[in-house]
C-alpha cells in the first residue's frame, strides 16, 4: 500500500513515535511518502532516521502568497479537480478565512503528488494543522484520510478550531492514543460514532529495548526525560528532591531535555540549592536516552495539566522505561494510568503534589526488592500492550480494511448496473 503521511515537522526529536511508526510500516511492506509542513530546525536527529526509505516533501519551500508560480506546474494533475478546489476557496472567502485559502493550495499540491505517485490514502499526525491539510486534500480529490489525535491538539483547542468537528465527520476513521482521549473526544462531539474512533497505543521497538537487571543499575540515580515545558512537571520534581535532601536521602538526578522552561528550572534549582544534586544535560537522541535509562535507578515524569489545558497523553519515555525494566513514577492524569498501574508495575501520585512525589521517590530508592518487582512487571506490561510491531501492524490492517470497505460498495454498484 502507498500511504502519504502529513506531519507538521519531520523529523522532530520529541516525536519519536512518528518516526518509529513509519519505520515499522515500511518493515511491514508499506510504501510511505512524507509531506512535512516545516523543515526540522533542532539540529539533532535520532540515528534511526538513516533507516528511513520514505521520500520527504517539505511544503515550507513553497511561498503560499506566490501559489500560482508553483501550483501551475501541477495543473495537469489537478485540472479534473478544478471545481472542487474553487468551491473550497469560495467557502473560505465567504467565511473570510484567509488561512484556509493558503492551506487549500498546500493541499492541492499534495493532491497532485497523490495522483502522480499513486498514493492510496493519507494519514496525519495530530488533530491540528496536519490533519486539516489531509482533510482538504480529501475534499479536493476524495482520497480517504485518517488522523491520530494526541494531546495538545485536542485538549488545548476547542472543537471548531482547526475544523476538528468537520474532520471527525469526514475522516474514514480516527486513531487516538488512549482510552482517556477517546472518551474526551466523545464528550466534546457526542454526535460522532464512537466505533470510528480507534484506540491504538504508540509502540516501542521491544527488540532494541532489552531489560537491564536492577542489580546492574546504579543505586541512587533518578532520571527525568522530556521537553522542559510546564506540562512535564519538572518543577515538582525539583521540589520533591529538596525534600529528599532535607531528609538526607542519598540521590543524584539527571534531567535530559530542552525547552522554554529551562531558565526558570535552573533558577528554581539554584533557589532550592540543588546545584550539586541535579544535572540538566540538554536534549538527547533516542539512543542516548536509552543509555541513560539502562544505567538509572528509577525514572520520574511528574506530568501536570498546564494552565492552557495542555497535557501529556501517552509519554513515549514511560513506555521505553517499562520496556528496559526501569521502575517509574508518574502522575494520575490523562492516559498515564493506562501505562503505569499503581503498586503493580510502578507508582502514581496526584499531580502538583511534591510531598507525595518525594515519598514515592524515597520508597523506590530504598527498596531494591520493590524496584525488582516493578521492573519485571513493567517489561511484561510493555510486551503485552506497547509492541511497535504489533501496534503498527494493527494500524496497517486498519488502512487495508478501510480501502476494502471503500472499494466494496463500488464493486457492488457496478455489478448491479450490469
Amino acid at each position: 500500500m502507498k500511504i502519504g503521511y502529513v506531519v507538521k515537522m519531520f523529523p522532530r526529536i520529541s516525536e519519536t513515535f512518528i518516526l518509529n511508526e513509519i519505520l515499522e510500516l515500511e518493515r511491514q511492506g508499506a510504501e510511505v511518502t512524507i509531506f512535512s509542513l516545516k523543515k526540522p530546525n533542532e539540529g539533532k536527529f535520532h540515528p534511526q532516521i538513516g533507516e528511513l526509505k520514505a521520500h520527504i516533501h517539505y511544503l515550507e519551500d513553497f511561498d503560499v502568497k506566490k501559489w500560482s508560480g508553483w501550483i501551475s506546474n501541477e495543473w495537469d494533475c489537478l485540472e479534473k479537480y478544478n471545481s472542487n478546489i474553487w468551491n473550497l476557496i469560495n467557502e473560505a472567502l465567504r467565511t473570510k478565512d484567509t488561512s484556509r485559502i493558503e492551506n487549500i493550495w498546500r493541499s492541492a499540491w499534495i493532491t497532485s503528488k497523490v495522483e502522480s505517485l499513486g498514493i492510496e490514502r493519507l494519514h496525519a499526525h495530530f488533530a491540528s494543522l496536519p490533519s486539516t491539510i489531509a482533510y482538504l486534500s480529501h475534499r479536493i480529490c476524495g482520497i480517504p484520510f485518517s488522523f491520530t489525535a494526541h494531546a495538545k491538539d485536542i485538549f488545548v483547542y476547542d472543537m471548531d478550531e482547526h475544523y476538528l468537528r468537520e474532520k471527525l465527520q469526514y475522516a474514514s476513521f480516527i486513531v487516538t492514543v488512549t482510552n482517556f482521549n477517546k472518551n474526551y473526544l466523545f464528550e466534546q462531539a457526542p454526535e460522532i460514532n464512537m466505533d470510528r474512533i480507534k484506540v491504538l497505543y504508540n509502540g516501542v521497538n521491544l527488540n532494541s529495548l532489552q531489560p537491564v537487571p536492577v542489580s546492574k543499575r546504579k543505586t541512587k540515580t533518578i532520571l527525568g526525560v522530556g521537553r522542559l515545558v510546564e506540562k512535564k512537571g519538572f518543577d515538582d520534581l525539583l521540589k520533591a528532591l529538596k525534600i529528599l535532601k532535607e531528609k538526607k536521602i542519598d540521590f543524584e538526578c539527571v534531567i535530559a531535555g530542552s525547552g522554554p522552561e529551562q531558565e526558570d528550572l535552573l533558577a528554581l534549582q539554584e533557589e532550592l540549592q540543588l546545584q550539586d544534586d541535579v544535572q540538566f544535560i540538554g536534549a538527547k537522541t533516542s539512543d542516548e536516552v536509552i543509555s541513560l535509562m539502562n544505567e538509572a535507578t528509577l525514572f520520574c515524569l511528574p506530568c501536570i495539566i498546564a494552565k492552557d489545558n495542555n497535557i501529556d497523553a501517552l509519554p513515549t519515555v514511560l513506555l521505553e522505561a517499562l520496556a528496559v525494566g526501569l521502575p517509574s513514577i508518574s502522575t494520575r492524569i490523562s492516559g498515564i494510568p493506562e501505562i503505569i498501574k499503581h503498586e503493580h508495575n510502578g507508582l502514581l501520585v496526584e499531580e502538583k503534589k511534591p510531598v507525595q512525589l518525594a515519598e514515592m521517590l524515597e520508597r523506590l530508592l530504598l527498596s531494591e526488592e520493590l524496584r525488582e518487582e516493578y521492573a519485571k512487571k513493567g517489561r511484561v506490561f510493555a510486551e503485552n500492550n506497547f509492541s511497535l510491531k504489533n501496534n503498527a501492524g494493527k494500524l496497517y490492517e486498519m488502512y487495508i480494511d478501510d480501502l476494502k470497505n471503500i472499494a466494496a460498495p463500488k464493486k457492488l454498484k457496478t455489478i448491479e448496473a450490469n
